[in-house]
């Protein structure tokens, strides 16, 4: 069943997908992949990143095995078909028995494990979870200092510790020990899995503030499985590398679920995914030793291995690269498929729709900057949406709009009914928050995050016409553009770059560039700045709210400047608060006239729509 056009996604939808998908939760997902792939690997393990390191195998009937086994243990130890399990685990054979195990007995609840202790317990108080599974540090450092932390702000958790050697610690359960106890070839205490039945909590991105839980339902879940891998028609025994951590949907269902219901192989690149440099340094001689048909990251690591020299390593495996998360830059795509010879398959998705909810077809025409096609089963509309989340009417085609979706891929909604607001629509619409386009064949082309818009005196700015231009300059690896907070035109256009290895660029240099390469004179930024990395999430996407924070420290300790002339002490620290979302402090030194000084600085920062607090020192 190949894919090339919207006309063969609508004949599939002749059929209902009630009748279209033959397994309605994961139970049934696992148990076939069993089954039709019993002696294959399902699972490659790289415990590091050249030919000496060591490699695990897990076959498709041990997979199932340990799920199976996983699943007996939390009933076993008392949890309940609705309690949730939460889980702190790298990349590991193990995370994946833990994941799919706790979904099937229970509710699973993967969360990041970079977020410190204080936001985790948050998340696992919000979902009500009652049991954790997490990495001894034999296998990650960082987590169970963090672990030891939760415990105490949620007495009465029910722990397992995965890895690590010698007894486990007091009160904590050997995970690999307690699963060898339990059969693998049944369930003792089987809950029932319907459609609708919730499988996870996926919290939403983001490591300032509480971050959103997503319900991912079983039905949904098999769904996204099946129509991801549809839309590439590759055969079982395809190898698909997956650089992501497993709190992400990008990781969890695409990178895993998908290919095992598809009966391909997963690589997982050791614990830390594309986090770990020796990843990116060894990318292609992993690709080679593997045989690696699929390769799969987001774009920020697909421009770092397009760095790494390809030279003397056997490429010939590779047939497809699938990425998401974030805009793919046009000529990254071009470089790719240029350099490499093979095609750039770019998708669009959420933690709120299972993962992809569009897509590029490997198969048909790709639109460089086009995020593709719905997949099956999958409305996408571009709409008119009002400030309270009215849906005014469609778009016009090639119009931008708010990028809204609905099907059986969404999400029921979020754990708690309050984050509905605004995002589950009228008449089961998901407002995704970004902002795009439908062109008169059907792909989707994402223009912006609503709440990214760049606004100059009332004019929007879309900060992809400012990144699409610098990735373009030959010294210039990634790019993010931002609003510069200022006093008479509300924002500026700014852009932050990262260069390449041994790359050198002047600032006005690249501003110049952009003044050639950017035919909106508005959009030109007025700051263009080099810094040494990008900051980025869990999942290696650029983390903006990062950069903004920045950009407003720069306004406003330009702003400032006039005050130090007259010998008062200034500094300023812009960062997030709870009552103002965005505050910028400003301690004062060397003043005697407090007054004068107040008068002084409201002069000076009153005109910035973000709000400021003086200190006196």
């Amino acid at each position: 069943m190949t894919i090339r056009t919207k006309a063969d996604i609508a004949e599939i939808e002749r059929i209902p997908v009630g009748e279209r998908i033959r397994q309605g939760n994961i139970l049934e997902v696992m148990r076939q992949a069993g089954a039709e792939h019993a002696g294959r690997t399902a699972i490659r393990f790289l415990s590091g990143t050249t030919p000496s390191d060591p490699v695990r195998d897990v076959r498709f009937d041990e997979l199932l095995q340990r799920v199976m086994q996983t699943a007996n243990l939390l009933r076993a130890e008392g949890i309940g078909p609705d309690d949730v399990v939460t889980i702190l685990l790298p990349g590991l054979p193990e995370t994946f028995f833990a994941l799919w195990g706790a979904e099937i007995a229970a509710v699973a609840n993967p969360v990041n494990y970079f977020l410190n202790a204080a936001q985790i317990a948050g998340i696992m108080k919000e979902a009500g979870a009652k049991a954790l599974i997490a990495a001894d540090p034999s296998l990650f450092a960082d987590i169970w200092p963090k672990v030891e932390a939760i415990r105490e702000a949620l007495p009465g958790l029910k722990v397992f510790r995965v890895g690590g050697s010698g007894p486990a610690p007091s009160g904590v359960i050997d995970f690999e020990a307690a699963i060898a106890a339990q059969p693998g070839d049944r369930l003792v205490a089987p809950k029932t899995l319907a459609s609708a039945t919730v499988a996870a909590l996926f919290h939403t991105g983001g490591t300032t503030g509480l971050p959103k839980l997503a319900r991912h339902t079983h039905g949904a879940l098999a769904l996204a499985a099946w129509s991801n891998a549809l839309m590439f028609d590759l055969p079982p025994g395809s190898v698909l590398i997956n650089p992501l951590p497993q709190f992400h949907v990008g990781g969890s269902i695409f990178g895993a679920l998908c290919p095992v219901a598809a009966g391909w192989t997963v690589v997982i690149p050791t614990p830390l995914g594309a986090r770990n440099p020796n990843v990116v340094r060894d990318w292609w001689s992993i690709v080679e030793r593997n045989r690696v048909t699929i390769g799969g990251a987001v774009p920020t690591t697909l421009a770092a291995i397009m760095n790494v020299p390809r030279d003397g390593h056997d490429l010939s495996s590779l047939e497809v690269f699938v990425s998401g998360g974030s805009t793919v830059p046009v000529e990254l795509i071009r470089r790719i498929e240029t350099e490499i010879g093979v095609p750039v398959v770019e998708g669009y998705g959420m933690t709120e729709v299972h993962c992809y909810s569009t897509m590029n077809p490997m198969h048909g025409e790709r639109r460089p900057g086009s995020v593709g096609l719905p997949l099956p089963y999958t409305e996408v509309r571009i709409a008119d949406v009002a400030g309270d989340g009215t849906i005014r009417g469609d778009c016009p085609l090639g119009t931008i709009g708010h990028v809204l979706m609905r099907g059986p891929q969404v999400t029921p909604g979020y754990l708690d009914p309050r984050h509905d607001r605004g995002a589950m629509l009228a008449d089961g619409w998901l407002d995704s928050g970004d902002l795009g386009r439908l062109d008169a064949d059907g792909y989707v082309w994402l223009t912006g995050r609503s709440k990214d818009l760049i606004i100059r005196g009332g004019h929007n700015i879309d900060p992809i016409t400012i990144e699409e231009a610098l990735v373009r300059h030959p010294a210039v690896e990634t790019a993010a553009a931002v609003g510069l907070p200022d006093t008479y035109a509300g924002e500026l256009p700014m852009a932050f770059v990262q260069l390449k290895p041994n790359a050198t660029a002047t600032a006005e240099e690249l501003r110049e560039f952009c003044r050639k390469e950017i035919a909106e004179r508005a959009a030109v930024p007025v700051q263009v700045v080099a810094i040494p990395t990008m900051p980025l999430t869990g999942v290696g996407k650029i983390f903006k709210p990062a950069l903004r924070l920045d950009a407003a420290q720069r306004a406003f300790d330009a702003a400032l400047a006039p005050l130090r002339v007259d010998g008062v002490t200034a500094t300023v620290t812009v960062g997030n608060d709870p009552t103002h979302g965005t505050l910028a402090t400003v301690e004062v030194g060397g003043a005697s006239d407090r007054a004068a000084i107040e008068k002084r600085c409201s002069e000076l920062l009153g005109g910035f729509q973000i709000r400021h607090a003086l200190r006196f020192g």
